[in-house]
């Protein structure tokens, strides 16, 4: 199981700049912006597909951030406070032009994907696998394949997790232990199959 962690040296400046942020500096606002805006994008990005609707709820909530920083509390996991405030206000932000869906039904998943993973592979097996794999995350329920993309795509932690979805820290466990077995189960029947070909 996944202990709690203490912050990294880059959680732990972040977490100066958004102190110096919330004392009213422009400079350190900039720089969270800066540093978190593309993070944002590619998570709102998997909630909706709407690209402008993500970028303006992303800039609206920069600017709710920076009218409120006096009444901010402290933010250790700065990063997880951001994708949980920017989920919060595309959902809110939906209800309000009759688009939300619930969480279960979100566009999760649909945005566009990284083509980090076709880069590093050479031949057409091994494409085919990263296709094959793509195809079982895509069959995921939109929680499961949500809670894949936090852990190893954003790599947060249980307890960042946790908060970020609005979920126990057990019941992260337990959602990402289940979807890993679903995942591998599915992949030793598929391979079954190859074989059998």
């Amino acid at each position: 199981m996944d202990e709690p962690r203490d912050p990294t040296l880059e959680q732990r400046q972040h977490s100066l700049l958004w102190d110096r942020f919330r004392a009213g500096d422009e400079g350190a606002f900039r720089a969270l912006t800066e540093t978190y805006y593309r993070v944002l994008a590619n998570y709102g990005m998997k909630l909706s597909r709407d690209k402008d609707f993500v970028a303006d709820c992303i800039q609206e909530l920069f600017l709710e951030l920076w009218e409120r920083r006096r009444f901010l509390g402290d933010a250790v996991f700065v990063k997880s406070y951001l994708l949980k405030a920017v989920r919060n206000k595309i959902i809110k932000e939906s209800i309000k032009l009759r688009r939300f869906k619930e969480p279960e039904d979100l566009e999760f998943g649909r945005g566009e994907y990284h083509p980090i993973e076709l880069e590093i592979v050479s031949t057409e097996a091994e494409r085919e696998k990263i296709n094959h794999l793509k195809s079982l995350l895509g069959d995921l329920t939109k929680r499961q394949q949500e809670i894949i993309y936090l852990r190893f795509y954003q790599n947060l932690e249980f307890d960042e997790i946790s908060e970020v979805m609005g979920l126990t820290r057990q019941s992260v466990a337990n959602l990402l232990h289940r979807t890993i077995k679903d995942i591998r189960s599915k992949w030793i029947i598929s391979l079954f199959f190859w074989i059998l070909l």
